[in-house]
């Protein structure tokens, strides 16, 4: 009898383990075979893969799922890919977001970086010229056939979108047919460099590339002219995809709103990354509406073209 009751505890006591090892089991396969897909796209050589490390590490210990990074060579491959539902969470800017924001939405937003009260020209566009002559917008207007403009890549917000958007709204519609030549250089800081080297009249940066070149060099204050600069731009989002749990979408906006407290070397990986994240000292909570006053501002909806 004694023995009956000492073998049915042992039997118990193993299906109590074998119960624990299946849920540890499942776990370790949801983990492998279902991991959150964190993204974002390359700048210049920067894949930004090892910015965004610190944080997949956070995430992974929140979700208890393994976490991979994937870098797109650009933004509107990182838009195909979101499109494609193969991303989880994203790191976008604002002109891949504006983009996505005319698609069937997929994700939706749930942070971005918080520029600090007092910061002064964190994220804005400018419009440069290295001719004496060319130093008003009005001068571009009336020789736009005899000057070429060189923009930064077509993904650029700062250096492709806002320019565009400048001359519409001073009716040059086309660019590519008001201009002498249109070319892109591929990052701001080339950019910057084909107007120093005089093989373009006219070229279109972020203002922070502009003010950390003349930071390090006075003397190029003197060799280009700012004709433009525009007002702040808000810094594009972080998305999250609309299929994850909701338990799972609080545990990531969650993690992201306190990694400047929680962890803060994170925190400053991540900003080393986005030049335009400079003066950020947080992520914040943004939504669909904490974008629309800047759509606003250029008549963008749901059923018409960013260009």
């Amino acid at each position: 009898m004694r023995y009956r009751i000492h073998l049915q505890v042992l039997k118990t006591k193993m299906h109590i383990i074998f119960i624990i090892i299946s849920l540890l089991l499942a776990r370790c396969y949801k983990s492998n075979n279902n991991s959150i897909k964190l993204a974002t796209y390359q700048y210049a050589t920067n894949d930004r893969v090892n910015n965004l490390e610190p944080l997949s590490v956070e995430m992974e210990n929140t979700l208890n799922r393994k976490v991979t990074i994937h870098s797109y060579p650009t933004v509107d491959s990182l838009i195909k890919g979101i499109t494609a539902n193969e991303v989880d969470v994203a790191f976008i800017n604002t002109l891949g977001y504006l983009t996505l924001f005319q698609e069937k939405q997929i994700m939706k937003p749930v942070a971005s970086f918080k520029i600090k009260e007092d910061a002064i020209n964190n994220y804005k566009s400018v419009l440069l010229s290295n001719n004496d002559s060319i130093t008003r917008l009005v001068d571009i207007i009336d020789n736009a056939k005899n000057l070429s403009i060189s923009l930064v890549k077509k993904g650029s917000t700062s250096g492709n979108f806002i320019p565009r958007v400048l001359f519409k709204s001073l009716h040059l519609k086309s660019l590519e047919e008001e201009f002498k030549s249109v070319s892109y250089a591929g990052n701001h800081t080339a950019n910057f460099e084909k107007l120093l080297e005089k093989k373009v009249d006219l070229c279109t940066i972020g203002s922070n590339e502009y003010f950390k070149q003349i930071e390090n060099d006075s003397t190029l204050k003197h060799q280009v002219k700012l004709v433009w600069i525009s007002g702040e731009i808000p810094l594009g989002p972080v998305l999250v995809n609309n299929n994850l749990e909701e338990i799972e979408k609080e545990k990531i906006t969650r993690t992201l709103l306190q990694l400047h407290y929680n962890n803060v070397k994170a925190f400053e990986r991540i900003k080393s990354g986005w030049s335009e994240a400079k003066q950020a000292d947080r992520f914040h909570h943004v939504s669909q509406e904490y974008y629309n006053a800047f759509f606003a501002q250029f008549n963008i909806g749901n059923d018409q073209e960013v260009f």
